[in-house]
């Protein structure tokens, strides 16, 4: 049999909620959560038991990266170019990106739109041993319109394209399809106009393909006619919401089943105009003050359910949580937007999310408390994955 693995750690958060346990240690073996035990109920199982002594540290569930892109990386310059660089290249950026995510912390990463199947290609890498990195959830090709936005999309033309996408994704065995509803840079002003690339019947052709097979949509949205759209026909996940208005929040909460996917980092991180052309940074500046407003309105809801990404900024889902916590939400619900509520988003909540009897071992621990400041999210300690150590550092 194989030998369990028994981790101590100064704090455990664990279950749907977070809970914290105090000094613990949490039994792993065969890349599953056995049990949380207490130091003193370890003494008696500390000789079967290949121990791995955390200190002080907070341990918690792996993270999941909410919206992800392999071939394109947000830290380097001109990233916004890149999905015209070949298919080798794609590939040498995804294993680079899949690195930085995992070793910070990330064990799922749902992935929003590559080129040539390779999101397709290295999850069943991953799958299969050959590549390491996170668990991937793919969408295949995302569909943009002719005339619209869409780095990572390919242009679509009328119901029957957007059906033959979809059809050709999940023949791929995609986990989710995706569509590209706006334009990219949020409206400065509640006046501005926001175009709306994709018509109602065109995002139903998407939504009914998808439910034929039991799996999900998601829509690049920043707001506006796009928005009522998604929440007209169904669509179960969207992403960005930079301008959303007060009515539209209302309409979420009211009027829609689904989630909302939150990359704040693109608007309200500085630092990113380092790797963005001066252009996109004029237009950016000028957005910041009402989309921040836009994005604290998801935020202080209470009844929108969302999760976080970083749109491809590998290694830093850490600044989403903060950024979150600054606008009004719980520093329990930013911390659940990327564990337990991204694994029930996903459809992976009976598996993945949370620590707790019977579930993946997919672990985190960072030093401090991340409850009580989330900055401790970049402090990482250890990190596992299917019950192995792919990360561990000195003890706090």
């Amino acid at each position: 049999m194989v030998k369990m693995t028994a981790i101590l750690a100064g704090e455990v958060l664990a279950g749907e909620n977070l809970r914290k346990c105090g000094p613990s240690c949490v039994l792993v073996r065969d890349g599953r959560i056995l049990d949380i035990i207490s130091p003193a109920e370890y003494e008696a199982v500390k000789n079967e038991s290949e121990t791995i002594d955390l200190g002080s540290a907070t341990l918690l569930p792996g993270l999941f990266e909410c919206h992800n892109h392999l071939a394109l990386d947000a830290g380097l310059e001109g990233h916004l170019g890149m999905m015209e660089l070949s298919e080798c290249e794609h590939t040498v950026l995804a294993l680079n990106g899949l690195k930085k995510d995992l070793l910070s912390g990330v064990t799922t990463a749902r992935c929003m739109g590559d080129r040539n199947y390779i999101d397709v290609k290295i999850k069943q890498m991953i799958a299969d041993g050959r590549v390491e990195g996170p668990d991937l959830l793919v969408c295949g090709i995302g569909m943009r319109a002719r005339h619209g936005h869409g780095f990572v999309g390919l242009p679509h033309s009328g119901v029957e394209e957007f059906r033959r996408t979809c059809r050709e994704n999940m023949y791929r065995k995609v986990d989710h399809l995706k569509i590209f509803m706006t334009p990219g840079t949020p409206a400065a002003s509640p006046e501005e106009f926001i175009p709306c690339f994709i018509t109602p019947e065109e995002v139903a052709t998407a939504v009914s393909e998808a439910k034929s097979m039991d799996i999900r949509t998601t829509a690049h949205c920043v707001g506006g006619r796009g928005l009522d759209i998604c929440i007209r026909q169904g669509i179960d996940v969207i992403d960005h919401l930079y301008s959303v208005t007060a009515e539209q929040i209302k309409a979420l909460e009211n009027d829609f089943g689904g989630w909302v996917d939150m990359t704040s980092g693109i608007v309200l991180d500085e630092g990113r105009e380092a790797f963005t052309p001066p252009a996109q940074n004029v237009k950016m500046r000028k957005a910041r003050p009402y989309s921040t407003e836009c994005i604290n309105r998801v935020y202080q809801s209470g009844k929108v359910r969302f999760t976080l990404g970083t749109d491809a900024y590998h290694g830093m889902l850490y600044k989403e949580v903060e950024y979150a916590v600054a606008g009004g939400a719980s520093t329990l619900n930013a911390l659940k937007a990327v564990t337990v509520n991204a694994a029930e988003m996903t459809g992976l909540s009976k598996e993945k999310g949370r620590i707790a009897a019977g579930y993946t071992a997919d672990l985190l621990a960072v030093r401090g408390d991340p409850l009580e400041d989330p900055h401790a999210l970049s402090q990482v300690q250890f990190v596992m994955k299917h019950g192995k150590t792919v990360r561990l550092e000195e003890k706090a």
